[in-house]
């Protein structure tokens, strides 16, 4: 017989980290959405930001969550700056092109890590949230239990920004009609740079709620780009409540399918998922196009 308690735990730890996929996601989920750029790079950026939170937190010896104060509004000064300097000139291009471009910054991004910092993990000497919580016979880290905290509240925002803003109004126009948008008296180009900014800064905040619980390396992009890719295609450009369905859904069946079955098999359950549910609804879960 299967342990109540147990089920509940592998529930809890599913969520949790559904939770902070979502949020891993959220940023290409603007971003594909408003300015339909492909952009393999997204989960460089959260290597980088890794990376970033490591050398911060290990030379002021900090929690990691603290270095959001530094690296956020510094990603999302790089986010305008890789915007304007390389993916606005293939907006509108070929696929083909956007792929090329986009995967040539992630492998410099990926080769300048190696470079730096080789292929040896790095982790911070120090967080706050190492203690776990305990409740009878459920045990929950508290690192996973902030990170899927931080990142409820992080959707729950966004999704504000995009339903009650007037940015966010012109955000969903743009992401509708480009054109239609422009002639509306919508600033297309400052949607397109601020939106880019906005999801490269998302990657510097779950990168620094990573780090509590795990370790930077350069191929941390390699599974988070794969992963954010995933959840907004299952999603199906469903906005925030369908990254964070993706998200949930694929963390949940990852949990149960490593606790149950098999942990070597983690990748195995998410991409399965991913293709039964796009078997199943094509455009995914929430998909308008």
């Amino acid at each position: 017989m299967i342990d109540p308690a147990y089920v509940t735990q592998i529930l809890i730890n599913g969520v949790l980290m559904g939770l902070l996929y979502s949020l891993v996601a959220l940023g290409l989920a603007l971003i594909f959405g408003v300015m339909d750029i492909i952009n393999f790079a997204h989960g460089d950026f959260v290597m980088l930001g890794a990376y970033l939170t490591f050398l911060i937190a290990t030379y002021f010896l900090i929690d990691p969550t603290v270095t959001i104060a530094l690296t956020v509004p510094l990603f999302f000064l790089l986010g305008i700056a890789v915007y304007k300097a390389i993916i606005k000139p293939v907006l509108g291009a070929e696929p083909l092109i956007q792929i090329a471009v986009t995967v040539g910054l992630l492998m410099f991004l990926r080769n300048l890590a190696l470079a730096i910092f080789h292929a040896e993990p790095r982790g911070v000497p120090y967080t706050v949230f190492s203690t776990p919580i305990t409740i009878g016979p459920i045990t929950i880290p508290l690192s996973r239990a902030a990170a899927g905290a931080v990142s409820l509240a992080v959707l729950y925002i966004v999704h504000l920004l995009l339903t009650r803003t007037r940015w966010g109004i012109a955000v969903r126009a743009t992401a509708d009609d480009r054109e239609a948008a422009a002639l509306m008296g919508i600033n297309v180009e400052r949607v397109y740079y601020t939106t880019f900014g906005l999801g490269t800064a998302l990657t510097a905040l779950a990168a620094a709620l990573i780090m509590t619980f795990s370790r930077a390396d350069p191929y941390l992009g390699l599974l988070y780009g794969l992963l954010s890719w995933v959840i907004v295609a299952m999603g199906g450009l469903g906005g925030v409540v369908g990254v964070l369905a993706s998200g949930l859904i694929l963390g949940i069946i990852e949990s149960f399918g490593m606790s149950l079955i098999s942990a070597g098999a983690r990748e195995l359950f998410l991409y399965v998922t991913f293709l039964v549910v796009l078997w199943v609804r094509p455009r995914g879960l929430f998909g308008r196009r």
